[in-house]
């Protein structure tokens, strides 16, 4: 009896705890073979939309459309094909998920896109405001009324603003560079002169053009001086940005490690006279002759020139160029007073010519200002005496 219990607690009780312990008999043994998932089944037909396999399970396979996943045999994915659920599901999504994204584009979009670029680079190219394209838009509509180009424009400041900043100067920026990744070139560099709150320096490419055959000076990049964020410091801001020669030099140097453009490239540097880029002392340009060995450093000729005019100009009298300084102060000022220059310019038959005003830099205006003095001279002469005799005035003497 005692051995009749023992042999019934060690044999299993039932075939499924066998089964689950894999002790089954040869004989008792299922005899259906699982079937493993295969990649080859996604390149079919019917299969190629939805069907995945399941990750870390080679014996299943899944339904990206329905969510749900089932036995990796041919007859379940069949019968999974023809269920409702899967039916219903496919035709609430597209056949092809790209068309989602992408679309055929029509010719007239395409005509479209083209006329906005070019109309954008004829704003860019002539100096026309942004903000006269809120106006031309519609304008062109109007005068153009039959053309579906001029119907489908839809370009207003901002959006050419963003036209000309990212296609039409991201793209010349890159053909630009592709072009110095390949060829020597030089520097040129200059800060900003006129009166404003932002300081900014331009920075020009010379090299030889294969195209044209000549030698051509591109524009190549504009930056703002005293910018924080464009300081090459570090992570951390610049409490006061200044302009030293490390902080120009570091500047010039990234617009060109940006693009990838080779620095070896590099074969001239020209700038104005001044300390910060022509010292000596770990400046711009005794740095350019550390990084790029034979190099070729300028100054500019225009202000060396300047420097040598100011200085013969010491040993004229100094009441010539007082004098034309006062003549514009004089006249500038009132409508009147110009008013009445123009009679005796109309009575001498000389053009109207308005007086220029000599700027504080004597090599960019000051010859100007003479040619125009002396081409004027009789009319002023006139003028100035008419003026003395009828008001006495000091300055007039």
């Amino acid at each position: 009896m005692a051995k009749r219990l023992n042999n019934s607690f060690e044999e299993p009780s039932t075939p499924k705890k066998r089964r689950i312990r894999n002790e089954l008999h040869k004989n008792e043994k299922d005899k259906h073979r699982k079937q493993k998932y295969r990649v080859e089944w996604e390149g079919k037909e019917e299969f190629k939309t939805w069907l995945k396999p399941v990750k870390n399970n080679i014996y299943r396979a899944r339904c990206i459309k329905c969510n749900v996943d089932f036995v990796s045999e041919l007859g379940c994915l069949k019968n999974h094909l023809k269920s409702k659920n899967h039916i219903n599901a496919t035709d609430a999504t597209p056949k092809n998920l790209m068309s989602m994204f992408t679309s055929a584009e029509n010719p007239i979009d395409i005509q479209i896109k083209t006329a906005e670029i070019k109309l954008a680079a004829f704003i860019a190219e002539h100096c026309i405001s942004f903000s006269d394209m809120d106006h031309l838009n519609d304008l062109l509509k109007e005068i153009i009324a039959d053309s579906k180009i001029a119907k489908g424009l839809s370009m207003k400041r901002t959006k050419v603003t963003a036209v000309i900043q990212n296609v039409i100067g991201e793209t010349y920026k890159e053909e630009l560079s592709e072009m110095l990744k390949k060829q020597k070139f030089s520097i040129l560099t200059d800060e900003s002169t006129d009166i404003g709150s932002v300081k900014t320096s331009c920075v020009v490419v010379r090299f030889y053009s294969g195209e044209t055959k000549h030698i051509e000076s591109v524009f190549w990049e504009l930056h703002d001086v005293f910018n924080i964020k464009n300081s090459n410091e570090g992570t951390e801001p610049i409490v006061q940005p200044t302009a030293t020669g490390e902080r120009l030099f570091n500047f010039l140097i990234k617009t060109f490690t940006d693009r990838k453009i080779p620095l070896d490239n590099i074969i001239g540097f020209a700038s104005d006279g001044c300390n910060v880029m022509m010292g000596k002392n770990k400046l711009v340009a005794s740095r350019f002759r550390e990084l790029c060995p034979g190099i070729v450093i300028l100054k500019c000729i225009c202000h060396s020139a300047h420097l040598c005019a100011s200085e013969a100009c010491k040993m004229l009298p100094r009441t010539c160029e007082d004098l034309a300084r006062n003549i514009f102060s004089f006249l500038h000022s009132s409508s009147k007073r110009q008013c009445t220059l123009r009679q005796f310019q109309n009575f001498l038959d000389l053009k109207p010519h308005k007086i220029l005003h000599p700027s504080q830099t004597r090599w960019m205006s000051l010859e100007a200002v003479v040619k125009r003095i002396l081409e004027q001279w009789s009319a002023l002469q006139l003028y100035f005496n008419d003026t003395y005799l009828s008001q006495k005035l000091l300055t007039t003497e």
